[in-house]
This record gives structure tokens, C-alpha cells and sequence, in this order.
């Protein structure tokens, strides 16, 4: 590791700069933050007295975005978007820049809660089938020390009444919470953040997706050893069933698509 990199990186976080590079794929605009200075990204958003979002922006979310003005929107507006997957990241040397670390939200999401317990910050967990918010506490609290969650709520698979609404919203602010997680896959959890952003009163949203069903147990997650190699976008396609697949290679392909037209854009002159 280079120290006086790192030691730089800091000084310009603390002083308010955004020292990483950031890489357009197709219309979708990805941070290239290291997983250290991120974690004090996050918790500098956390006591800004402002709110934020913060996206994880994988293949699907990519084309999505690249396709879908709405989405694109919500991300352009989002305080980070953080490239989850390999063609984010191996897509950037594709198109002649280079993303320092694969961040997606099943490693980030227990990065944080560790890095959080010293300072004491709440966590509430939404999403998830039933009950699956709350496994994912009780798995966590297991495994992090001291982590400090302070409410879980799963929500129904249908739209909330006006009612359910407002009861979400006052559970969360009378909980505390600081950090919310938001499991409700991609881009219905993208779209639920940016309509309640700035309606809730919690500084930090996260949409994690996936997460909350690897750190439930309710699902496997790749072992390390595929997830190092970057195929961990293989081993979900092939472990999630027959949507999960025809999903993936859908847009598999589509990212593909938008990598090789950038590339080409790019080796021509071209700007798109």
C-alpha cells in the first residue's frame, strides 16, 4: 500500500474535497473510492447534518439507468454510486479508466457496521421478505460487537397505504436511526430512496439489495475464493434460480453491448 497516497486521500477528505475519480458506463456515473476512505466518506455523511443516498450500481442497474431516464435521474442525484460487479470494474479499463476496489453492498453493508461501532452510530434495517430485516440484525449483532441496531421493519410485497407511510416513517425518526439500509432489490430500493429522500429524517440511506439475504442466511453467498476471481456474478446466476438466470444473461449481454460501444466511441474519438 502506498502510505502517503492514503495519508494524502485522507487530509482531502477531511477537508471537505472528493479527491477519487469518477467513471461515466454508459449514463450511469461511478465513484472510484477505495473501501478505507469510504468508510469515512460514509461516516462524514452521517454527521454532516444533511441526508444522502448512497446506490450500488451493478450490470443491471447500469443498463437500466443507461436505458431509463428516471433511473438515471436517481443516480445522478445520489451522494455515491459505487460500482457492485465485476463488469463495473473490469468495464472501466475497458473504456481507459480503472476503479480501485469492487464495492458492492454485501461486503460494504458489514464494513460499515464494524467501522460504526467506535462511533456509536444506529442502524435500522428495511427490506427483505418476512422477517428476513430482522435475521439480518440478529446475524450481525452476532458477528460485530457492540453493533448498536435500533429498529427492522419488512415490508409487504405490495405499495404502502398513506397510513403504512406514515407509521414507517415516525418507527424510523423515533428509532434514531442514523443508517438505514434499504433491501429491496434494484431499482424498486433506488426509487424508494430518492421518493423518501428528505421526507425521512435519517441522515444516511443505503441500498444494499442482495445483502440482507446473504447475512440472513436466507441465501448463500459466494464463497471468498469466487468472489476474489470476480466471478461471483456466475455463481448468483447459477444459484438463483431460473429468473435470477434468464435476468442476468439478459443483461450480461446488454452490459456488454454498452462496454463495447463506449470502447469503440472512445477508440474513434468520439464522445457519447
Amino acid at each position: 500500500m502506498d502510505r502517503t497516497k492514503t495519508s494524502l486521500e485522507e487530509q482531502m477528505l477531511k477537508n471537505g474535497h472528493r479527491k477519487w475519480p469518477r467513471v461515466r458506463i454508459g449514463k450511469a456515473v461511478i465513484d472510484g473510492i477505495s473501501l478505507s476512505i469510504l468508510m469515512q466518506r460514509l461516516d462524514k455523511m452521517v454527521v454532516s447534518g444533511k441526508t444522502h443516498y448512497v446506490c450500488f450500481c451493478e450490470a443491471h442497474l447500469c443498463v437500466r439507468a443507461t436505458k431509463e431516464a428516471d433511473i438515471c435521474n436517481i443516480l445522478d442525484k445520489a451522494s455515491l454510486v459505487l460500482p457492485d460487479g465485476v463488469a463495473m470494474t473490469l468495464g472501466s479499463q475497458l473504456i481507459g479508466h480503472t476503479l480501485p476496489d469492487r464495492l458492492p453492498g454485501p461486503l460494504v453493508m458489514p464494513e460499515y457496521c464494524k467501522y460504526s461501532v467506535s462511533k456509536g452510530r444506529k442502524h435500522f434495517f428495511y427490506g427483505g421478505g418476512e422477517g428476513v430485516a430482522e435475521q439480518v440484525s440478529k446475524k450481525l449483532k452476532e458477528k460485530i460487537l457492540g453493533l448498536n441496531v435500533v429498529g427492522t421493519f419488512s415490508p409487504p410485497f405490495r405499495p404502502l397505504t398513506d397510513k403504512e407511510e406514515i407509521d414507517v416513517k415516525r418507527m424510523i425518526e423515533e428509532s434514531g436511526a442514523e443508517v438505514l439500509w434499504v433491501g429491496l432489490g434494484a431499482p424498486k430500493q433506488e426509487r424508494w430512496m430518492a421518493e423518501h429522500f428528505g421526507k425521512i429524517n435519517v441522515p444516511l440511506m443505503l441500498g444494499v439489495g442482495a445483502a440482507f439475504d446473504f447475512h440472513s442466511g436466507n441465501r448463500k453467498w459466494a464463497p471468498v475464493w469466487i468472489r476474489k476471481v470476480g466471478l461471483e456474478w456466475m455463481y448468483r446466476m447459477f444459484t438463483g434460480g431460473k429468473r435470477v438466470f434468464l435476468r442476468n444473461a439478459k443483461y450480461d449481454i446488454l452490459i456488454m453491448w454498452v462496454l463495447a460501444k463506449q470502447a469503440l466511441a472512445r477508440w474513434r474519438g468520439i464522445c457519447l
